[in-house]
């Protein structure tokens, strides 16, 4: 009876380790699935993260804008948990080095405010939207009739964002890519972490992006919170 009871209860647990270990590795591949699609990267031993010289690049302690360095951080945990990149490394642009970072795939933070690795890819590469500056607010413009997504401030205080994510063949070296996170304000560059990580990912891998590729994404701030990011302008 008690070697009965033994073999019964053995078999549960064995049924469940089964079931759990197959519902684990599903899971996975319903996150794997979407993130490949998306990143595409080939040989993803380092990827680096340029963000912006934020507000104070010219002060002896250079701050960043909170939203920028939240969207590298994010976006670093996703690349080390969920595609085990095994090197990450967080930048700010006027670090960037042609012969030290230029090799390695590439996550571009923010526009041209602030981030002169952007401005260096708008020389390089024919990018379909372009930022025009304001002194409280920026607009964003697709060049190709020069429709215009315009970020709303109100008191100060950003209620409408939108932000760019381009995909490309890396400019500086061969078989390499560039994402690119831009967004008007730094709450639409975090919103585009956003989007090419968990909370969005599925999204954009079902238009089943190519390089190059483009990708218009609109949030709102209501009370201070975020809404999710809405795909509104595709470019390939």
């Amino acid at each position: 009876m008690t070697s009965a009871l033994a073999l019964n209860l053995l078999s549960s647990l064995l049924a469940f380790l089964s079931g759990a270990a197959a519902k684990g590795l599903y899971q996975r591949r319903q996150t794997m699935g979407p993130a490949r699609r998306v990143w595409r990267l080939r040989r993803p031993d380092e990827v680096v993260i340029v963000q912006p010289d934020g507000p104070g690049h010219d002060t002896p302690l250079p701050t960043l804008y909170e939203g920028d360095a939240m969207a590298a951080m994010l976006v670093s945990e996703y690349l080390r948990k969920v595609l085990r990149v095994p090197t990450v490394r967080i930048i700010r642009a006027k670090n960037f080095s042609r012969c030290r970072d230029a090799p390695s795939d590439l996550v571009v933070i923010g526009g041209p405010n602030a981030n002169d690795l952007y401005k260096e890819l708008d020389r390089q590469v024919t990018l379909p939207y372009s930022f025009r500056l304001y002194p409280d607010r920026a607009d964003m413009i697709r060049n190709s009739d020069g429709h215009v997504f315009a970020q709303q401030v109100v008191h100060a205080k950003t209620t409408r964002d939108f932000a760019v994510i381009s995909l490309l063949p890396s400019p500086f070296h061969a078989d390499r890519r560039v994402i690119v996170l831009a967004g008007c304000g730094t709450l639409g560059s975090l919103a585009a972490a956003k989007m090419v990580t968990q909370d969005g990912i599925a999204r954009l891998a079902a238009l089943r992006p190519s390089a190059p590729f483009s990708a218009v994404i609109e949030i709102e701030i209501l009370d201070g919170q975020m809404t999710n990011p809405q795909i509104v302008d595709t470019t390939a």
